[in-house]
């Protein structure tokens, strides 16, 4: 069974807490370090899940701002521990703003709110993406308004057609930006063959076109595709989609080419 903390110890968690959240002058500094020699060590190791803790919290740079919902809810934790169990010390006044906070019993919430906060975390981490993600829609029907060096063209059967394949691709060089519209396109399977886009420059060879990315169709509804050029595109007059291994290819047999798409 634990000990009860000493003075000393419960000190040094109130150094330790005020180190964590807001650091120690120079005579706090040397009082900690004093303390730290004599604590046990399983007094010494009290905080170290609460400063992993912190360091998992604080270390995704990417993390985005807390709902104002759950804000509220940390609040409303920490207003509900130290209204229960008071920790403002009045007997010496300070302009430093730790001691404001000091006491034996601020560990407890300190620890409450670190636990709130990862169940956060955990939450804006582990929520669908899908809320997030660009509309393609969007994307397309703004660059088709700016109108800078655009291009379009409708997509029409190819050498070995898709009955019922419709829809345009559009492009613009100024942006080296485009996107593919598809409409009754067959759904493929992802891990037996993919759909590769290319693209064939006034400036590169019939033989070469340049490689516009490989993609996958997952509805016969309208689908819209971003283009991937791998090189840049400067004066594209034919596009064409074929059907290749997973992972596309570096230049294709055109065996199976289902749609073209000639810039009028």
């Amino acid at each position: 069974m634990s000990k009860h903390p000493t003075p000393d110890a419960n000190r040094w968690q109130d150094l330790q807490t005020a180190h964590l959240l807001f650091g120690l002058t120079a005579e706090e500094k040397t009082e900690y370090d004093e303390l730290t020699r004599e604590i046990t060590a399983e007094e010494l190791n009290q905080l170290d899940t609460v400063v992993a803790s912190l360091d998992v919290v604080w270390s995704d740079t990417q993390s985005e701002p807390l709902p104002e919902h759950l804000r509220k809810a940390i609040r409303i934790r920490a207003s509900q521990e130290l209204d229960a169990k008071p920790v403002v010390s009045l007997a010496k006044p300070s302009t430093y703003p730790a001691t404001t906070l000091r006491g034996k019993n601020y560990l407890p919430w300190f620890v409450s709110a670190i636990c709130l906060m990862l169940a956060v975390f955990t939450w804006i981490a582990n929520r669908p993406t899908d809320t997030v993600r660009p509309d393609v829609a969007q994307l397309r029907a703004e660059l088709i308004a700016a109108n800078q060096g655009l291009v379009q063209a409708k997509w029409s059967p190819g050498p070995t057609p898709s009955d019922g394949a419709t829809g345009d691709v559009v492009w613009s060089a100024p942006q080296q930006q485009g996107f593919m519209r598809f409409r009754g396109l067959p759904v493929n399977t992802p891990t037996k063959e993919q759909y590769q886009l290319w693209i064939f420059d006034k400036n590169q060879s019939d033989k070469t076109p340049i490689d516009g990315g490989v993609f996958d169709i997952t509805s016969t509804e309208e689908v819209i595709i971003p283009i991937n050029a791998k090189l840049y595109v400067q004066d594209p007059f034919m596009f064409a989609i074929t059907i290749e291994k997973p992972g596309g290819v570096v230049v294709s047999t055109r065996e199976r080419l289902p749609l073209l798409a000639k810039v009028e």
